[in-house]
């Protein structure tokens, strides 16, 4: 059995980082133009499959989650076929300042990448998820100032947080729903 473990940073925060990993169309983006289908419960069944479009070669994965922690951990294992080892994967989601970080645990059974065949194959995963983070980041982030409540756009171009100073209110619209929903538990 091999394991591997990669992480990285981004700017965004946990609820955002849930979304995009449990998103349907999203993870278009960062696993090879494989969109996934689930309801994200344990022992629910995972589809993935080669997004529409007209040059795209088919492919799919099929799988189970195993462990589903709302916003810090989800775990799941995907093959593709009945008679290939199964991979299993495990993500984690931990808040911390400016942002949050993201570890993949990848463990493979029957047949092991090396070190360089992993990294070959999760290393770009875990670098599109955190450019779509970010780009999601500079399409969506807003700043409200207090004395006046005029809404502007601002374009954040860096995963550092933006300071705008004391009298200021950061307003992430995007966030809002899964904050609400969160609060509400």
């Amino acid at each position: 059995m091999g394991t591997q473990s990669f992480v990285c940073f981004t700017a965004a925060n946990p609820a955002r980082v849930w979304a995009v990993l449990t998103g349907t169309h999203e993870t278009g983006s960062y696993v090879y133009g494989l969109v996934t289908h689930s309801s994200w419960e344990a022992d629910a069944p995972i589809h993935f499959r080669t997004a529409q479009s007209p040059t795209a070669v088919y492919s799919s994965l099929t799988g189970r989650v195993l462990h589903v922690q709302p916003l810090c951990r989800l775990s799941y294992l995907v093959q593709s076929g009945p008679e290939d080892p199964p991979v299993y994967l495990t993500w984690q989601i931990r808040p911390c300042r400016g942002g949050s970080t993201i570890r993949l645990q990848v463990d493979e059974i029957g047949y092991a990448d090396n070190d360089e065949e992993a990294e070959n194959t999760w290393l770009p995963v875990l670098a599109a998820l955190q450019a779509l983070l970010a780009e999601m980041s500079r399409h969506y982030r807003k700043f409200a100032h207090r004395d006046d409540l005029t809404i502007h756009l601002a374009r954040v171009d860096t995963a550092a947080e933006v300071m705008i100073g004391p009298t200021d209110m950061h307003v992430d619209d995007a966030d809002q729903p899964a904050k609400e929903a969160h609060s509400r538990r």
